[in-house]
């Protein structure tokens, strides 16, 4: 039963004990009385249906009608304390509202009704406390007004209480220094309130959960009490205005916050300007609180990392010429009729040698031998070289046996090309790395513009001056135009690399290698290009390193060089002379992430409670 029934029951009560104890007087006529009663009857069903105005108005008629009623004027004195009560909450929630002109007519009829009532005239003053503060036009913040916070003494209660809502919601607030004003949905149901050592916000907290409402501040000590409703919530909560700044976000992030603003923190006003990067918002204060505690948690940045990479690319040439390389020609001649060549080419000088006697004139064989021994003879003559003779007489023969060249040799070389580079990402951010250059490659080029001569007067007809004709400027270059058509390729490594940051502060690395060349060939004037590419997942801890190594070329040119058959045979290969070119190239890649930003160091931030309502 609320309190409007308990008054109507206690004003009943009255009217029966009246007609008990009054004594009948004359005055009013029957009709006014039956008049009155009806009025009176009328008076308590308005209080039933909780509308203090009906109620004091026919409770005013019925004491009008039969003034030596006694129960009619009692009635007339509660139904007014109640109307002006009610005359006072609804000004409050107008000023809530900010609706000024309805707040000065229900505090205007509540004083007209009871001039003497402190509580009016204290409305009264602090509603011409604010009128004449005079507004500040020059500073735009001027009418911006600032969220009401709620004063309680500081201390902390214990409560052990079983009472109605009303009487617990009274009780508790009052303890802290909070003066409620109750909204007509909150129940007067019997609740139990046991709790030990509590502040005035785990008060609040457990008086919002135990009695299902919500509390409006009115001014520093005081509060509006309503039932937690969404249309209670829609008409008495304050609407604050709050503009975040989002940097670093980019259209879709700005956009998902929008939506995590109006469909998990249910508000409703959003306005993002990506260009800006900004985000309005307008909503209860509550919810705006949640809002910038879900902000704190997801602007304060995501883990980041510094990948430091080293590239090596090793080329290591080796030139081995090992071996003994034999005679691989042999010159087969008549030993006479070499000598007889030799004596013939040096007529002269054999005459020298016979006269001084170094050998008789009959001795061929001796005077050629002096003639070579001197080398004194004429021309190029085979018999200067070293050679074999078997035979005798005319089959005498010789044969030259050539040269023996023993081989050992070893040309090494070992080139190294290192490129150090560091990239800063974000967790889940991509990244890449190019290490190389870009090749101009035509892919397709156009000539002959015009299928005939042009005819441009001056030029390719008569009037063709000859300082055009120095500049190579005539008829046949301009027909004969080539406007090729390139595009760059990139050649050398790719790397692009995603990392995933953990709150142990390891990362997996997810890579995508590509190495792309020249292959060395063509077709149609268009180079043919050699694709590598290596996608690999690595898991590493902070400083640890990965390796990757691929094999960019490697060659080997092996010649052999000895007698045919001879070099075949097992024990004599040392005969053979053998050259071998090897040519490697290696390319290694070495990672090493460097956890350089952690800001979330526990796994979940905490626990917020929304506000649900029926």
């Amino acid at each position: 039963m609320t309190r409007f029934l308990r008054v109507a029951a206690w004003a009943l009560a009255l009217t029966l004990a009246g007609h008990a104890q009054a004594p009948e007087k004359s005055g009013p006529t029957q009709h006014d009385k039956r008049a009155a009663a009806k009025a009176y009857l009328s008076g308590a069903h308005a209080i039933e249906e909780r509308n203090t105005r009906a109620a004091y108005l026919a409770f005013s008629k019925a004491a009008e009608l039969d003034p030596t009623n006694t129960d009619y004027k009692n009635a007339v004195a509660i139904a007014k304390a109640h109307f002006v009560t009610d005359l006072i909450q609804q000004a409050e929630k107008a000023r809530i509202l900010g609706k000024n002109d309805v707040v000065n007519a229900r505090l205007a009829e509540a004083l007209e009704l009871d001039p003497t009532n402190p509580i009016v005239a204290q409305h009264i003053s602090e509603l011409a406390d604010l009128v004449s503060e005079p507004p500040k036009t020059d500073d735009i913040t001027s009418s911006i007004a600032d969220a009401i916070q709620l004063e309680p003494t500081p201390g902390k209660h214990s409560f052990h209480i079983r009472a109605d809502g009303l009487t617990l919601l009274r009780q508790v607030l009052s303890s802290y220094g909070i003066a409620p004003s109750f909204d007509s949905s909150v129940s007067s149901q019997p609740v139990r309130f046991d709790v030990d050592d509590v502040n005035f916000q785990q008060a609040q907290q457990l008086l919002r959960l135990e009695t299902n409402t919500f509390f409006v501040p009115l001014d520093p000590h005081r509060v509006l009490v309503a039932k937690d409703t969404r249309a209670n919530r829609q008409e008495y909560e304050r609407l604050l205005l709050e503009t975040v700044y989002l940097p670093g976000l980019n259209t879709q992030e700005i956009t998902d916050v929008s939506n995590l603003a109006r469909n998990v923190l249910e508000i409703q006003q959003v306005a993002a300007e990506p260009s800006k990067n900004t985000l309005s918002v307008r909503g209860p204060e509550t919810r705006l609180a949640l809002f910038n505690r879900t902000l704190h948690g997801l602007m304060d940045g995501r883990s980041q990392v510094l990948l430091e990479v080293r590239i090596y690319e090793i080329q290591r040439t080796r030139n081995l010429n090992v071996g003994v390389q034999l005679p691989q020609q042999f010159n087969v001649f008549n030993l006479n009729t070499e000598i007889q060549s030799v004596l013939n080419n040096n007529q002269q000088l054999i005459q020298e040698i016979v006269s001084s006697g170094l050998a008789n004139a009959g001795d061929l064989q001796a005077i050629a031998a002096i003639l070579i021994a001197s080398g004194q003879a004429a021309g190029n003559s085979i018999l200067t070289q070293p050679f074999a003779v078997f035979g005798g007489g005319l089959t005498a023969t010789g044969l030259t046996l050539g040269t023996i060249t023993v081989n050992a040799g070893l040309n090494t070389s070992d080139s190294r090309a290192i490129d150090q580079l560091q990239l800063r990402l974000q967790d889940q951010e991509t990244g890449d790395i190019l290490a190389g250059i870009r090749y101009p490659i035509i892919q397709s080029s156009y000539s002959n513009l015009t299928g005939v001569g042009v005819n441009i007067p001056g030029l390719n007809t008569p009037g063709l001056s000859s300082q055009l004709a120095a500049l190579g400027i005539n008829g046949s270059s301009l027909n004969a135009q080539t406007i090729p058509q390139v595009q760059y390729q990139d050649l050398g490594l790719q790397m692009k690399t995603t990392p995933y940051i953990h709150r142990d502060q390891s990362v997996s690395l997810k890579l995508d290698l590509k190495v792309q060349a020249l292959a060395g060939s063509s077709i149609n004037q268009i180079p043919i290009l050699t694709n590598r590419q290596f996608t690999a997942a690595l898991d590493l801890k902070d400083g640890e390193s990965a390796l990757v190594s691929s094999d960019l070329s490697s060659q080997e040119a092996r010649a052999v060089s000895g007698l045919p058959g001879l070099s075949e045979i097992p024990g004599l290969q040392s005969t053979t002379n053998k050259e071998v070119q090897r040519t490697n190239n290696e390319l290694v890649i070495l990672i090493t992430p460097h956890v350089v930003r952690l800001p979330h160091s526990s796994g979940a931030s905490q626990v917020m409670l929304l506000p649900t309502h029926q």
